[in-house]
């Protein structure tokens, strides 16, 4: 699944904002801009489109009083418009909309409502269902719709449950799977290091990281033990960093858990991965999570240059670059970069295209998204020549536009 466009209303600081993705999407700006919110947001786009909307809130400080955005009237919805297609090339997408609002108190029981849900299919601009009249509409007659459970949730409920969906639109069951898959992550080099339980020998696929690198060590050996292609990727982008690393070893511990260690051609011969620096960790969470075979349809990672050589935060991003444009389809999986770093902004901006970066900043209260390419114009910030021609980004002015003086 691609996903062309997101707007997001109301959700924190995000008022109302509209964000053209890529194949790989990179946001820089200043802390508390929007950026981390911005995923949560996408994050609590995906829980609309898994259960009932109950189920996306908690207790304050992560209900849904505490997530509205604080200048929202009260009678104020959450809400999302998106633009989705199978492929990026496809000419066909559906354009899905869908806001929702909490009622009752803290003395009832709390309850969700969505107010306006419409599916359309274009370029053929067909109304697949509308909330304001859905029974005029073939595709809720398979499907256990209620007033807090999204139309996409509904088709993955009934999917789950084997129920026939041949007469529902084939994109949006597609969607309705693929949404609910998004994932995002924030490696802590403790976690990674820190032995797996042994993953099912007879699963098709590699376990999944965590939020916080968890599970390393069997996606590892899950990858060892099929003889997976992604496996010698990952060793292949270990050496680009350390061409002295050979391989990963493995070791049980205990009788349902696995440990990984580190092997190289030198005089440090086996290293386990408890012993291994921070950096190396989150390098190698960060290439396994690009590298691995059938990755979630939206990645997103914060700060990935965290602990990182600037030639580790390189071998990454081309990584990650070659994820979103890999010759597959299928294969494929679009990225959200949230990141500090002058190295990243440096080596996307001087790559082949550059309208992928997006900075984000507050202005009265508000996250605003902009092109990069139009805070290069407007603050006059002066490029380097290459081939006659103003083009290349410095270091020096990447450093300065990451501590805000040309934001």
């Amino acid at each position: 699944m691609y996903i062309r466009q997101i707007q997001i209303r109301n959700f924190l600081i995000h008022k109302d904002t509209t964000l053209n993705l890529t194949p790989l999407t990179v946001l820089v700006g200043p802390q508390g801009g929007g950026k981390s919110a911005l995923f949560d947001a996408m994050l609590n786009f995906s829980l609309v489109s898994r259960g009932n909307l109950r189920q996306a809130f908690g207790p304050y400080p992560y209900s849904f009083r505490a997530t509205i955005h604080r200048a929202a009237g009260r009678v104020a919805r959450i809400g999302y418009t998106a633009l989705l297609s199978r492929r990026m090339e496809d000419d066909e997408y559906l354009e899905y909309e869908i806001d929702y609002r909490r009622t009752g108190s803290a003395e009832q029981e709390v309850r969700f409502t969505i107010q306006t849900e419409r599916l359309v299919r274009h370029p053929d601009n067909l109304t697949i269902f509308d909330r304001k009249d859905p029974d005029s509409y073939l595709i809720t007659n398979k499907l256990d719709l209620q007033d807090d459970r999204s139309l996409l949730a509904a088709i993955r409920h009934a999917e789950l449950i084997g129920r026939s969906l041949d007469d529902v639109d084939d994109l949006a069951v597609h969607g309705a799977q693929q949404i609910s898959r998004f994932n995002r992550f924030r490696l802590d080099p403790l976690v990674l290091a820190q032995p797996s339980r042994l993953p099912d020998p007879g699963r098709d696929t590699a376990p999944r990281l965590g939020y916080h690198g968890e599970d390393l060590a069997a996606t590892l050996y899950h990858l060892n033990e099929t003889e997976a292609p992604s496996l010698e990727l990952i060793y292949e982008r270990m050496r680009a960093i350390d061409p002295l690393f050979e391989e990963f070893e493995f070791d049980a511990v205990g009788t349902e858990r696995i440990a990984f260690s580190a092997k190289y051609s030198d005089a440090r011969q086996l290293i386990p991965s408890v012993r291994l620096s921070s950096g190396t960790l989150i390098y190698l969470g960060l290439i396994t999570l690009v590298a691995t075979g059938n990755p979630p349809p939206l990645l997103m990672i914060e700060e990935p240059e965290n602990g990182l050589t600037p030639q580790a935060v390189k071998s990454f991003y081309e990584a990650a670059r070659s994820l979103g444009y890999r010759e597959k389809p299928e294969e494929r999986s679009q990225i959200l970069l949230s990141s500090h770093s002058p190295f990243v902004i440096c080596e996307a901006w001087n790559g082949e295209d550059r309208d992928f970066i997006h900075q984000v900043k507050v202005l009265d209260g508000k996250a605003l998204i902009r092109k990069f390419s139009k805070v290069v114009a407007d603050q006059g910030i002066h490029l380097k020549k290459d081939h006659g021609r103003r083009a290349i980004l410095g270091l020096r002015n990447a450093e300065e536009v990451m501590a805000g003086y040309l934001s």
